[in-house]
Order: C-alpha cells, then sequence, then structure tokens
C-alpha cells in the first residue's frame, strides 16, 4: 500500500528550503541588498590585461571591494586613451586607529582620503596566471600628485599610480 503523503506538508517543506535557501545567500554569499557600496573611479594609463570585471580591490592586502566596469576612454584631441575602472569600495571594513569605522560610503570622506594620499595601483594575484586586482595604499600626495584634469561628475576619481611590472617594463 502505498501512504498519502499531505499536501500541506509538502508546501512547508518547499517553503522551509526556500527560507533556508535565502538566509544561506544573505549569510555566506556576501551578498549586500541593504547597503549599497561606495563607487569609485580609477583612469589607469598602462595595460590592464588580466583585470576583469568582479576582480578583487584591495587595501594594502585586505579585500574591501570589487572591480565593477572597465571602459575606455578615447581623448581624440591628444590621440590618447586610458582605462576608466569602476571600483566598488565595501563598507564597514576601514577603521581608524581607536577602531571606529570610517564611512567610506561618503563621498566626502573618501575625498578626504585621496587628499591624505590615497592611490590605486594595478597588483599581480600571481605570476603563473597572469591575472591583476586593484591595490589601494596611502601614498605620498606630493610625490603622487593627482591629475586635476582627469575628474568624472558621478564618481570620486582615485588617482593612479604606475605598476611594479609596468616600471620593470619600462626600466627594462
Amino acid at each position: 500500500m502505498k501512504t498519502k503523503i499531505s499536501p500541506a506538508f509538502v508546501g512547508a517543506f518547499v517553503i522551509g528550503a526556500f527560507a533556508l535557501g535565502i538566509i544561506a545567500l544573505l549569510s555566506f554569499g556576501g551578498m549586500s541588498f541593504f547597503s549599497k557600496p561606495q563607487r569609485f573611479l580609477v583612469y589607469f594609463d598602462e595595460s590592464i590585461h588580466g583585470l576583469d570585471a568582479g576582480s578583487p580591490v584591495k587595501l594594502r592586502g585586505v579585500r574591501v571591494g570589487r572591480v565593477a566596469t572597465l571602459n575606455i576612454r578615447y581623448d581624440q584631441q591628444n590621440n590618447r586613451s586610458v582605462v576608466a575602472v569602476v571600483c566598488e569600495f565595501s563598507r564597514d571594513v576601514v577603521t581608524d586607529n581607536k577602531g571606529v569605522v570610517i564611512d567610506v560610503a561618503s563621498r566626502s570622506e573618501l575625498q578626504s582620503m585621496i587628499d591624505r594620499g590615497l592611490r590605486a595601483q594595478l597588483g599581480t594575484l600571481g605570476l603563473a596566471t597572469g591575472l591583476l586586482y586593484v591595490e589601494l595604499d596611502f601614498k605620498d600626495p606630493k610625490e603622487y600628485p593627482a591629475d586635476p584634469k582627469l575628474t568624472d561628475p558621478r564618481y570620486v576619481v582615485v588617482p593612479w599610480v604606475r605598476s611594479v611590472v609596468s616600471e620593470f617594463q619600462a626600466s627594462a
């Protein structure tokens, strides 16, 4: 004889499985449905072969965001192009020396960090793979000044520093 399964039991099972799936996505997936990350823009004047959307953005080796989009900006007047990389800076990952969270979602706070020397540079994830990431670090703003011509009305522009690999190739 077959046992009859209650439709209410099947419905409860499906709803429970769906709820567990949503909880798992929110807990382990790193998804942020309720907080919008701060986006910023970096203009790289070098090859970014190996950098893709989704590549990590790190601050002193700690992942603090991801690359959102990549575009080419072509300047017809000077016959030159730069790569515009839009990055996302996750909230609640940077604290001051007292442990208070720095609100990087604030455009003015991010601009203040840039004024104090926040710079972007391409880093290599692995020499064998050739994958790149965006490395953020604080450098001397007098030694690495921001280019006032590179602006964007939608995003804060983080100045770039030539990568170690690019410097090596230029010197060789």
